[in-house]
């Protein structure tokens, strides 16, 4: 196992990060396709008030997500300075403190928003005929959650204790769990959206037994310890993963305003357009988060074994395959749109469907900046700067989109909705790279 450990100082950069990108790329992709593949059902199977109804729903329990991933990536890259210095005994504390927090944290939100879910989802944008279909689909997948959360960050502390496959295999048997379930709750047994959250909330299940038994089992370093000298140190490590809960709340935020702001031009069809928008993106973004979040561990770790020059060549090596991702997006987009989002909306001569082409006209140009914002945030968060990373974030995810839902649409109209998300990521970028060259004499030189 130690080798396992040493690997992440020693091996050659690009062959280090591509054998960690490739298996968590891989779980994200699959953890997303949950909801996509939820989606794609509904839309075919259903129809597009509902497709609306759990776009409505998503952005709920985002906040629960958010801070689960706070605590958990926060946790982890303390774990992986840990690792870099030989102290065990600390990441085990670590582990286990971020393991309970979640815990708590996880089943108090879920019974809140369980409680109040008819009064939230009126609040985000809720109309008439998505609120019922929207409480249904959230008070379903409620009792669910804290299997996803804890799964996660399961997921995450197997890739800093050496086991990235481990990660992937979980997630790869809950996304067959979950496309299985919704062929048989949605397409034959027609249970509609609750169909779609029970195949979802068993998925989770399948994911979290997985990697609990994995640990249970004590293969490698980390493991559940009932040494804990000190609780309030998660709050610390939690504060650098900042980041990761503006991102997720943010992307909650904005896709109840993008939800609202779609509604006032469109009805429900705008929202049922914004949603096919939002799984395409989505699952764009996963491919980028995914490459971005592999440097957590693998930064952190270098970094607490002082190895600066190999955290320039990962760091490199992550940029490098973001903008190439990016640069294939934007050209699937362009050739694919209309395919894309028949996958979603049926009725291609609907104006939903029209929508969402002209949408993704727009939208494709963000791809070429995504993913390098994304890489940025992820290294300042790794050396240990969250303050950094949390302006990245917060910008690309809730600033700049708050503020361009606010200007665009009153100068172009639904154009202006269009043009949001390019428009934040390019503002982004000019601030990550200002950022990055201010901090750069601090860090990348030492």
């Amino acid at each position: 196992m130690e080798s396992k450990q040493s690997n992440i100082v020693t091996l050659n950069e690009t062959k280090l990060f591509y054998k960690f990108a490739v298996p968590n790329i891989l779980s994200l992709v699959l953890l997303s396709s949950a909801g996509i593949v939820d989606a794609i059902f509904i839309g075919r199977y259903v129809d597009e008030i509902s497709l609306a109804a759990v776009n409505t729903a998503n952005p709920v329990y985002s906040f629960i997500w958010g801070l689960s991933m706070m605590i958990m990536i926060g946790g982890a890259v303390a774990a992986g300075k840990y690792f870099g210095e030989k102290n065990i005994k600390a990441a085990n504390e670590v582990f286990t403190n971020s393991i309970i927090a979640v815990f708590l944290v996880s089943v108090v939100l879920s019974v809140l928003i369980f409680l109040f879910a008819d009064n939230i989802i009126r609040l985000i944008g809720g109309s008439e005929k998505t609120t019922p279909i929207a409480v249904t689909y959230l008070q379903t997948i409620l009792p669910f959650i804290v299997f996803t959360t804890i799964g996660y960050g399961l997921s995450v502390f197997a890739r800093v204790d050496g086991f990235p496959m481990l990660a992937s295999l979980a997630l790869i048997m809950g996304a067959l769990t979950n496309i299985i379930l919704d062929a048989i709750f949605i397409a034959v047994l027609k249970m509609g959206v609750a169909g779609a959250a029970y195949a979802t909330g068993i998925s989770f299940i399948v994911s979290f037994l997985i990697l609990f038994i994995h640990f249970a089992r004590k293969k490698g370093n980390l493991r559940i310890t009932l040494q804990l000298r000190n609780f309030s140190h998660i709050i610390k490590t939690s504060y650098n993963g900042l980041s990761e809960f503006l991102n997720e709340i943010s992307v909650g935020i904005t896709m109840a305003l993008f939800n609202i702001i779609m509604m006032k031009y469109a009805q429900e069809e705008g929202v049922a357009a914004f949603t096919a928008i939002n799984y395409i993106m989505w699952l764009g973004n996963m491919v980028n988060y995914g490459a971005a979040d592999t440097l957590n561990p693998l930064i952190s770790t270098n970094y607490g074994a002082g190895k600066f020059d190999r955290i320039k060549n990962i760091l490199k090596t992550g940029a490098f395959f973001t903008l190439l991702n990016g640069f294939g997006i934007f050209l699937t987009i362009l050739f694919f749109s209309h395919e894309l989002t028949s996958l979603f909306i049926k009725d291609t001569s609907s104006n939903a469907y029209n929508i969402s082409i002209a949408f993704m006209s727009y939208v494709k140009w963000a791809f070429f900046l995504s993913g390098i914002n994304m890489v940025l945030s992820s290294y300042f968060t790794a050396m240990l700067r969250p303050k950094e990373s949390a302006v990245i974030a917060s910008l690309r995810s809730l600033i700049m989109p708050y503020f361009m839902l606010l200007l665009l649409p009153k100068l172009l109209e639904i154009k202006g909705v269009y043009l949001t998300i390019p428009v934040s990521e390019i503002v982004t970028f000019i601030t990550a790279l200002t950022l990055f060259v201010l901090s750069s004499k601090f860090l990348l030189k030492r």
